[in-house]
C-alpha cells in the first residue's frame, strides 16, 4: 500500500497545503527553503548553525514512523558501531554495503510520521552521513513519497559541480576568493555580468527578464567563468550535462519503484535503445565508426572484467533459452517460454532494469563507468548497452508474439511529408557552479546568505524550432498513431542501423485527405531550460516576503529528455544527410498518460497504445517482417539534411 494511503486511513494529513491555483504557501515555502539550505555545499561540511542544532539526534522513537522496519535497524545499529561510510571516502552506489546504508538511510526519511521527524532526521543525516549517501536518499525520497513530490531538488549537476566540469573550471572555482576578485576587479578571468547578459534568456515558464526576476536578483553578484569550446569531434554530446543528468535522474527513478511491471521493463530498454541510437546518429554524423561499437579498454581493468563477465553470462543464458526454449527461473523451476505468456517470466528473469542488480562486493575507486551521475560520459558504455541491448532484441525476435500485423492500418495511405529546414549551432549557456565555491563566502555573522552566484560559460548543442506536415489519404474515420524515427541515410540493411524515435502521437483520420501539422517543441517526452539553483532559491525568499506568488511547476521535470538534444550535429560546410521513417499503427484505445516524465513510475508508463514501445525495433526485424512492417502504404520514408551554423 502506498504510504499516503496508509496516512489517510490514519486520518494524518501531511500534505502540503497549497493554494487551489498551484501558487505555494508559507508551509511550502519553509520546506522548499530548507530542501535548498540543506543541500548547499553538500560536498562541505554544514556551517548553518540552525540545521546542525536541529540535527544533533536521529529521530529513534519507533512511534514517530508508520513501518519502523530491518533496514532502519541494520541502520542505526551500524551508526552506533561505527561503521557507516565516512565522509571522506568514496561512494559507489554499486558497492553493495553502500547501497545498504543509503537504503537504510532513506527508510528514516520515507517512513516518518510527519515533517518535524523528517526535518530533524534531514538534518541529522546531513551532519552525520557522507554527502553521496544523503543526496541519494534525499533524492529517492522526494521521488517516491508523494506528499513531497511537489519540493524541488536542484538538478545534480548543480550539486556536485566538481563531477561535471573539467579539472581547470573546478580549481579555479575552489580557488576563488570574493573579497579579494571585489578588490582587485578585473585581473583574474572572472567578470561580473549584468542580469540581462545571463544565457539563456529564455527559460521554461518565461522567468528570467521579469519584473520578479529584477527583484529576486537585485542583491545577487552575477560572476561568470568563461570556458573555450572544446575540439574531441564527440564531447559536445558525452561531456554535456543535461545528457548525464538525465540518465541519472531516469535510473534514481526507477530505483526502490516497488511494484515492478513489463511496461517499466519495456521503458527502460526503450530508453536505453534512444539512448544508444541518439550515440550512434552523433558518431554518424561525425563520420565515426557507428554500426557495430567495439571496447576501447585499453586493457582490461577490474571494472571492464566485471561488465564483460556480466554480459558474456547474460548472453550464454539467453543463447541456452532460445536453443532449449526453456529457463529454469530463480526459484528453482523450469518452465517452457514457448507456453502461454511464458516467455515474459523469461524476460523478467534475464534483463532486470534496475542498476541496483549489478550491486559489487568490493568497492571500486572512482570510475566514470560505476558512476551513475556520469556513466555516459564514457564511450565504454554505449559498447556495453549495444551488447545488452543485442541479447535483448534477440530473445525478442524469437519469443515474442507476432501480431504485431494486426496494428497496420487499412484504407490509409502516407502520401508525402515536408519538413522545414534542420540546423543545428553552439548555443552559449551560463551554468551555475556555486556549489563549488567555499561555504565560507556564503555565511555573515553566523547567517546564511547568497550574495554572488558563479556562472559557468558554455558552449552546448541546440537546433532551430522545426516543423513538418503530413499528408495522409484514407476511406474512413480511424483513430491513428504516427511514429516519427531518425535514422541514418540509404542503408539497404537496417539491422544495425540506429533509429531514433523522435515523435509519436495519436490524431483521428477522416476520408479523404488529410493534412497533419506538427511543430518540434511539441514532441513529447523532451524539456526546455530550466530556473538554477541560486535563482530559485532567490525566488523562494521574495516569495517568504510576499513579493511573488511562487508556481509550483517553477522547474522542469527531472526525467525529461533536453529538447535541443534531438538532432545529431549537422555538417558545417556539406549538410549531414539523414532519413525520417513515419510508421502508422491502428490505435486501440488503450493510451494511459502517467507522471513518469517526474521521475515518478509509482503507477507505470505513459503509453499509446498496447505495442512494446520502441516498435518496430524492440527486437530484430526478419526479411519477411521488414517487408510487412516498415513498407507499405503506412510507412513513408523522407531523405532530410541537417545543416550546423557557425557564429
Amino acid at each position: 500500500m502506498r504510504l499516503w494511503v496508509f496516512l489517510s486511513l490514519l486520518g494524518l494529513n501531511i500534505r502540503f497545503e497549497v493554494l487551489a491555483n498551484g501558487i505555494a504557501n508559507r508551509y511550502f515555502l519553509e520546506k522548499q527553503r530548507f530542501l535548498l539550505e540543506i543541500l548547499h555545499h553538500v560536498q562541505e561540511p554544514l556551517m548553518n548553525e540552525q540545521w546542525r542544532l536541529l540535527g544533533k539526534e536521529l529521530v529513534t522513537d519507533k512511534e514517530q514512523y508508520v513501518v519502523y522496519n530491518e533496514h532502519m535497524s541494520d541502520f542505526y545499529k551500524d551508526f552506533n558501531l561505527g561503521k557507516l561510510l565516512h565522509r571522506d571516502e568514496y561512494y559507489n552506489p554499486l558497492y553493495a554495503d553502500h547501497y545498504q546504508q543509503m537504503l537504510g538511510l532513506y527508510h528514516f526519511f520515507y517512513n516518518a510520521r510527519d515533517w518535524y521527524t523528517l526535518w530533524q532526521n534531514i538534518s541529522w543525516a546531513r551532519v552525520h552521513m557522507h554527502p553521496g549517501i544523503f543526496v541519494q536518499a534525499l533524492t529517492q525520497l522526494i521521488q517516491k513519497r508523494e506528499d513531497y513530490q511537489a519540493l524541488i531538488m536542484p538538478k545534480i549537476y548543480e550539486l556536485w559541480p566538481e563531477s561535471y566540469h573539467d579539472d581547470l573550471t573546478v580549481r579555479k572555482a575552489r580557488n576563488f576568493n570574493f573579497a579579494n576578485w571585489i578588490r582587485y576587479e578585473n585581473v583574474t578571468d572572472i567578470e561580473e555580468i549584468r542580469p540581462q547578459k545571463l544565457e539563456p534568456l529564455y527559460l521554461d515558464g518565461d522567468l528570467r527578464g521579469s519584473i520578479e526576476w529584477f527583484q529576486a536578483m537585485a542583491d545577487v553578484n552575477i560572476l561568470r567563468m568563461n570556458q573555450p569550446k572544446g575540439r574531441n569531434k564527440l564531447k559536445h554530446l558525452l561531456e554535456d550535462i543535461e545528457w548525464q543528468s538525465y540518465w541519472y535522474n531516469l535510473n534514481m527513478g526507477v530505483v526502490l519503484t516497488g511494484e515492478k511491471s513489463d511496461q517499466l521493463r519495456d521503458w527502460c530498454y526503450y530508453q536505453l535503445g534512444q539512448i544508444l541510437a541518439r550515440y550512434k546518429l552523433e558518431c554518424y554524423g561525425q563520420k565515426l565508426a557507428y554500426k557495430r561499437l567495439t571496447s576501447k579498454q585499453e586493457k582490461s581493468s577490474n571494472t571492464a572484467q566485471f561488465i564483460i563477465k556480466n554480459l558474456s553470462e547474460l548472453q550464454a543464458k539467453v543463447g541456452d533459452a532460445i536453443s532449449f526454449r526453456s529457463i529454469q527461473l530463480t526459484n528453482g523451476s523450469r518452465i517452457n517460454l514457448e507456453e502461454n505468456n511464458n516467455w515474459l517470466f523469461g524476460l523478467e528473469e534475464l534483463f532486470p532494469y534496475d542498476w541496483t542488480q549489478l550491486a559489487m562486493e568490493k568497492g571500486i575507486q572512482p570510475n566514470l563507468l560505476l558512476d551513475i551521475r556520469t556513466i555516459v560520459r564514457s564511450e565504454e558504455f554505449y559498447y556495453y548497452a549495444e551488447r545488452l541491448l543485442d541479447s535483448y532484441r534477440w530473445y525478442r525476435q524469437v519469443f515474442q508474439p507476432n501480431n504485431q500485423k494486426t496494428f497496420i492500418p487499412s484504407d490509409l495511405r502516407i502520401d508525402d511529408m515536408h519538413i522545414t529546414p534542420l540546423i543545428t549551432y553552439d548555443q552559449p549557456v551560463d551554468v551555475d557552479i556555486s556549489n563549488i565555491l567555499s561555504a565560507r563566502h556564503f555565511y555573515l555573522a553566523g547567517q546564511f546568505v547568497w550574495p554572488f552566484t558563479l556562472q559557468h560559460r558554455q558552449h552546448r548543442l541546440q537546433h532551430k524550432d522545426f516543423s513538418y506536415k503530413l499528408h495522409v489519404s484514407s476511406k474512413k474515420t480511424q483513430s491513428t498513431i504516427f511514429r516519427v524515427f531518425l535514422t541514418t541515410s540509404g542503408s539497404k540493411n537496417i539491422q544495425r542501423e540506429p533509429f531514433y524515435q523522435l515523435d509519436s502521437f495519436l490524431t483521428v483520420i477522416y476520408p479523404g485527405l488529410n493534412r497533419i501539422f506538427r511543430e518540434s517543441k511539441e514532441f513529447g517526452g523532451l524539456v526546455g531550460d530550466h530556473i538554477s539553483y541560486t535563482e530559485l532559491y532567490q525566488f523562494v525568499k521574495l516569495a517568504e516576503r510576499e513579493e511573488y506568488d511562487f508556481p509550483l511547476n517553477i522547474s522542469t521535470p527531472n526525467c525529461g529528455f533536453p529538447r535541443r538534444l534531438i538532432l545529431p550535429r549537422g555538417g558545417t560546410g556539406n549538410p549531414l544527410k539523414l532519413r525520417l521513417l513515419i510508421v502508422a499503427t491502428v490505435y486501440d484505445y488503450k493510451a494511459r498518460q502517467e507522471s513518469e516524465l517526474n521521475c515518478d513510475f509509482s503507477k507505470g508508463v505513459s503509453r499509446w497504445d498496447e505495442l512494446p514501445l520502441g516498435y518496430p525495433f524492440e527486437r530484430f526485424l526478419e526479411d519477411d517482417a521488414q517487408a510487412v512492417e516498415i513498407s507499405g502504404d503506412h510507412v513513408f520514408w523522407k531523405d532530410v539534411e541537417v545543416l550546423h551554423e557557425s557564429p
